[in-house]
């Protein structure tokens, strides 16, 4: 490593750790760069290195779809997916831990977010859990494992921002995280019913007439509409990324203005607000994390990561091996936006070089990055359930161990059978 790269990192790991913003941490990495080596006449260039990397058609995607999960949050559209949810699986025991998954697979369909799963979510689900009986802890463990299906169902902000980067079809990513997605649902699903048999958690009492039924899935039939709408708009070839953006935007404006009446002007300017400033959070991070790309170019961290990968001759399994467990420890120290900016196209040529198709390899990685959500020292995910439940770090802990297993259980069967990512993609000509 040189002494130019070393600084690089050095000063950007240092300041993020001290609790610096991302995008500072990047900038403030760069610079330094710039006054180590002397490099002073890029100085000029370097606002052109942000702006050419927020200045992008697919990246337009990013605030349409934010702006779409806070209409649908203001519009009450969250407790409609909520009954829909406790109808279908509400009856089970420990009904109201497995609906509090299947609405994390509804909303994820709208959302993308896992954060946003948890706001929406978790100021629902845990006080009606604990109020059931559950523990508080036991609550927001299930708020805060099943958020991680957010960024893997479709729309997935997560999947749109790695698509730009490493220049993998938007649509055909889409298609690749579906099924792992709801993987991850079915394995959280399993858990709660083995240990509602285990603890005796209780039924929730749930009217399944016909007319509950029908009642609870005509309310949801506008809010459903809006994952379907995006899936055919991308997967059928109809509409970019960012035109399904404007869709699902267009589409969940009309349901809680015109159809729920939940929606007036001044809180309108409240979603608007909080949309352009979350995207403006994520974007300024995207444009700092080009800047500091285009500087590990000039100092050939491409190159040498390739040389190194090609050094250890691992074959495709132990290259696949080895990179799980490096993006397992990133994302349990960085947030999942910044790992991909930085090491995604470096992690995706050079597993692509050992052999690795780089849909599937897209796929592993999201997911993994994912994981680290729910782990310590970052953990947003972790945190965010915690504050909403106030039952203390290490008794969530406790009681998300179970959760981390199976979800790490999924990750291994998506690592290792690359059907699980492939097969949606490949039947739909991508």
């Amino acid at each position: 490593m040189s002494a130019g790269l070393a600084v690089l990192a050095g000063v950007f790991l240092a300041l993020m750790l001290a609790g610096l913003p991302v995008a500072w941490s990047l900038m403030a990495g760069v610079l330094a760069w710039i006054a180590w080596g002397g490099h002073w006449a890029f100085l000029p260039i370097l606002s052109e290195k942000v702006w050419q990397g927020m200045d992008s058609f697919v990246l337009m995607a990013v605030p349409l779809f934010i702006l779409a999960g806070e209409l649908v949050d203001a519009g009450r559209i969250t407790e409609r997916l909520v009954r829909f949810a406790d109808v279908v699986v509400g009856w089970m025991r420990g009904g109201l831990a497995q609906v509090n998954i299947a609405a994390s697979i509804l909303f994820s369909g709208i959302t993308g977010v896992a954060l946003g799963d948890i706001a929406a979510l978790g100021r629902v689900f845990i006080p009606a859990m604990a109020a059931q009986g559950y523990t508080r802890a036991y609550a927001a463990a299930v708020t805060a494992a099943s958020s991680i299906i957010g960024p893997m169902v479709p729309p997935s902000l997560v999947a749109v921002i790695y698509g730009s980067m490493t220049g993998l079809s938007i649509g055909a990513l889409m298609a690749a995280t579906l099924v792992p997605g709801l993987l991850i649902g079915l394995v959280q699903m399993a858990l709660v019913a083995v240990q509602a048999r285990l603890h005796d958690f209780p039924r929730s009492r749930v009217d399944r007439s016909v007319r509950a039924v029908l009642g609870a899935t005509g309310d949801a039939l506008v809010p459903l509409m809006i994952p379907v709408i995006i899936l055919a708009g991308l997967l059928g070839g109809v509409m970019t990324p960012t035109e399904a953006g404007g869709v699902a935007v267009a589409y969940a404006l009309m349901a809680a203005v015109l159809v729920y009446r939940a929606l007036d002007l001044g809180s309108l300017a409240g979603v608007l607000s909080r949309s352009a400033l979350f995207s403006g959070q994520l974007l300024i991070i995207v444009g700092c994390g080009s800047a500091f790309s285009w500087v590990m170019g000039m100092e050939n961290v491409p190159r040498l990561v390739g040389d190194a990968i090609a050094g250890w001759g691992l074959g495709s399994v132990g290259t696949m091996l080895v990179f799980n467990l490096i993006l397992l420890a990133l994302g349990m120290v960085i947030d999942p936006t910044t790992v991909i900016i930085l090491f995604g196209p470096l992690m995706s040529a050079a597993a692509q070089q050992a052999g690795i198709d780089p849909l599937h390899f897209a796929v592993v990685a999201i997911l993994n990055l994912n994981i680290g959500l729910l782990t310590p020292p970052l953990g947003v995910c972790l945190f965010a359930a915690e504050r909403i439940a106030g039952c203390g770090l290490p008794a969530l802990l406790r009681a998300i161990g179970p959760f981390l297993g199976v979800n790490l259980i999924a990750l291994a069967l998506v690592a290792a059978l690359p059907q699980f990512s492939l097969w949606l993609p490949r039947a739909l000509g991508f």
